[in-house]
């Protein structure tokens, strides 16, 4: 059957999707937002979307993009924009409908003169089958516009009706001849209906010219309606906002004032006046025009609304908050009221007053998903982290499927360091949106905090799945696969982003330190300066580069690199040291002391400098006491740093204070990881407390971590030579002196 409308009028392939969007419009945007806003036409990939106010239509304008996105990922890639409206004028018997979110029964059926006009209708058609699907579609498309003309209705049914019984009819006359399938289009019969009826076939043209873009053949059929309806408000309301489209001020000006000459008791004359005020400038007069509206009609709130919204544009937040106040009042048990006041609280930082705004509003209406999220923002921009997770929960057993609430609570846990929380959030969120690349891509980086590598890396391998162009999710994926320690499948990564993108620093950087970690220095150094290259002016890729250089043993060069960085930016202190490391591996032991130094008028905190230049002087057996007093400043920077420590104990033992170095030098090593050097001081301060087997004992765990190291032969000769002595000691000869 959908294949055969389509066939028959290729517009309704649009209009079959639109029935679906509508139909999984509540799924796809949510509860809070389905409530406030229709779905409507779908014509060249650009859907209508049509709110309740005009607060509203500003709210859904802000998340236009989210939106879009949303019913792309649900429906496909043939909408391709949004045009946002407001809504008309409820039906009173939708107003008063009981109950949130009921209608009486009687409203879902055709009174008889309805059922009547629907048959009328379907009588061009022969097809049993296809009668019965168009007038299931007509009947639903006539309760829904009750309040319209109803011959205007009858009228489009008609022409739908007729069309489709003349596609029926050649469609079986083909098929019984043998011949092609070709459907010929029918023209529609046209039946008198009377001026009003005719009036009204012109607006519903008119309506389906806007919606297509053609706005002055929209323009055209309203006047035309105009002509046979003259004295109809509305007609001249609706002329007055399609003219201001069109940049026809005076007529729209001129049409304004007619609707409210033709009704003076119409509110929305006087909003179409004061948006046309607005427009111009002209301030005060929109807000005499809504004022006006107010009036009229002191127990709607889209005049009070709107008021309000022209105040907060101007940032006149005490007469926004004055008008709202008068809202709340006609109407306190409107949510909205209360959330645009928590609103201007927020703008205003009146954050108890936003506060008390927008708890009062997701109380009136705990499916009000602004108030939540705005209410959940005050705690953050506050600071009140623990505060702000209860809003999310609070919100999310008011909407369990809203993925943003998830989506925040799990970002606000992985701050607070609640690891656990977050992964249990993202994993919900996974659920819900399993084609979201975004998803995964967080819940990689919650097990990435945790240090769960393998399944950060089987989160961010999902995301780069379902979006494989966007580079950035390679690049995390590549991080994390180099934590995990898969070297080869993070190069691999890694080596895919440059491909993709000849000028991507970042990954070159990455590359470079995998080069480095394998120890292929040469291969590093060359990454990196293809990485300075592309930016030249970033001092920290100097920094990468000088450092690889050194680790290459390319003293000299690398002290040129990193005193090019310094060029561009001579306050960098971690450039400042690690031309200090250099210099000292150089042996310009005076130039690295400086540069050290400046490192600590760069900043007084900087404990590596001190303990680097009370090390310096220690190992050189000079200006001790001034070596314990900057090793000591490091130290009550990082108390536990084992590495300072055994600068402290090593500046003891120079001093010959052998007690009191072996007690440091023995904690040094319990707690820095295992290192050569400590070891073989720690076994020097052993031998000097005349601790012999001890002393060789930590002399070969000094060989075990590194056999191959700067010091092992010496190590080694320690060793020798302490044995040999003990042998001598015991008054026994060498062995070499035996033989």
């Amino acid at each position: 059957m959908a294949d055969l409308l389509v066939a028959a009028l290729p517009a309704l392939q649009e209009r079959l999707l639109a029935e679906r969007i509508r139909a999984g419009w509540r799924a796809t945007v949510g509860p809070e937002l389905a409530r406030r806003s229709r779905p409507g036409e779908l014509r060249a990939g650009t859907l209508t979307v049509t709110v309740d106010n005009s607060p509203w239509l500003q709210e859904l304008s802000m998340r236009s993009a989210e939106v879009l996105d949303a019913v792309r990922a649900r429906f496909g890639p043939s909408v391709t924009a949004l045009r946002l409206g407001l809504a008309g004028p409820v039906p009173a018997a939708e107003r008063s409908a009981p109950g949130r979110g009921t209608a009486p029964t009687a409203s879902l059926r055709l009174d008889p003169d309805e059922h009547a006009l629907v048959e009328r209708a379907l009588a061009p058609v022969a097809d049993t089958e296809l009668a019965s699907a168009v007038r299931r579609l007509v009947s639903k498309d006539l309760i829904a516009r009750r309040g319209r003309s109803l011959a205007a209705l009858a009228l489009a049914g008609a022409t739908l009706a007729a069309t489709l019984a003349g596609c029926a009819t050649a469609g079986h006359r083909d098929a019984e001849s043998g011949g092609p399938a070709v459907v010929a289009i029918a023209p529609a019969a046209r039946r008198p209906i009377g001026a009003q009826a005719e009036a009204y076939d012109h607006y519903v043209i008119a309506q389906m010219e806007a919606r297509a873009g053609r706005l002055p053949q929209a323009i055209a059929q309203l006047r035309e309606a105009i002509k046979t309806d003259p004295d109809s408000g509305v007609l001249w309301i609706q002329l007055s906002q399609w003219l201001v489209r069109s940049n026809d001020m005076p007529g729209a000006f001129t049409a304004a004032q007619k609707a409210i000459a033709l009704e003076p008791e119409n509110p929305s004359a006087y909003m179409t006046l004061a948006e046309l005020y607005k427009r111009q400038k002209k301030l005060p007069e929109a807000e005499a025009a809504l004022e006006k509206a107010v009036a009229l009609d002191p127990k709607t709130p889209d005049g009070y609304l709107a008021l309000a919204q022209l105040h907060f544009e101007q940032k006149n937040y005490d007469k926004a908050r004055e008008v709202l106040g008068r809202l709340v009042a006609a109407r306190p048990t409107l949510a909205q009221g209360y959330y645009l006041l928590g609103r201007i609280g927020i703008e205003s930082e009146q954050w108890d007053d936003a506060l008390k705004n927008l708890r009062r509003a997701v109380d009136l209406d705990p499916d009000h998903d602004g108030a939540w999220s705005a209410l959940g923002f005050v705690y953050e921009s506050q600071n009140k982290l623990e505060d702000a997770v209860g809003v999310y929960k609070e919100a999310l057993k008011a909407n369990p499927e809203n993925a943003a609430f998830i989506e925040r609570l799990g970002d606000l846990l992985v701050k607070l360091g609640r690891y656990d929380e977050a992964q249990s959030e993202m994993e919900t969120l996974v659920e819900s949106l399993p084609r979201d690349p975004r998803v995964w891509l967080k819940l990689g980086a919650v097990h990435y905090e945790q240090k769960q590598y393998d399944r950060a890396v089987a989160a961010f391998r999902q995301a780069v799945a379902l979006e494989p162009g966007n580079m950035r999710t390679r690049y995390y994926l590549a991080t994390a696969l180099m934590d995990a320690g898969k070297d080869d499948e993070a190069r691999t990564e890694l080596e895919k982003i440059i491909q993709a993108d000849p000028r991507s620093v970042d990954a070159r950087v990455q590359l470079g330190f995998l080069y480095g970690r394998a120890k292929k220095y040469d291969q590093a150094v060359a990454v990196l300066q293809e990485a300075v290259n592309l930016e030249p002016k970033r001092p920290e890729l100097f920094l990468y580069l000088g450092t690889a250089l050194q680790r290459a043993n390319q003293y000299d060069r690398a002290a040129n690199v990193l005193r090019e960085g310094l060029s561009v930016d001579d306050k960098n202190k971690d450039l400042h040291f690690q031309l200090g490391v250099v210099q000292e591996k150089q042996q310009r032991f005076d130039d690295a002391i400086k540069s050290f130094r400046r490192v600590i008028a760069l900043d007084s905190k900087h404990a590596e400098s001190y303990n680097y230049i009370g090390y310096m002087y220690a190992e050189r057996g000079t200006n001790l006491t001034e070596a314990i007093q900057l090793i000591q400043q490091a130290l009550a920077l990082e108390p536990d740093n084992g590495y300072f420590i055994d600068s402290l104990g090593w500046a003891y033992y120079q001093q010959g204070r052998y007690p009191e170095a072996l007690r440091e030098l023995k904690r040094a090593v319990s707690l820095a990881k295992e290192d050569p050097v400590l070891y073989e001081h720690l076994g020097d301060a052993y031998l000097k407390n005349n601790f012999i087997n001890e002393a060789i004992e930590a002399w070969e765990k000094s060989l075990k971590v590194d056999p191959d190291g700067p010091t092992a032969a010496q190590v080694r000769n320690k060793i020798k030579e302490t044995r040999e002595n003990q042998i001598r000691a015991k008054g026994a000869p060498p062995k070499a002196e035996q033989k």
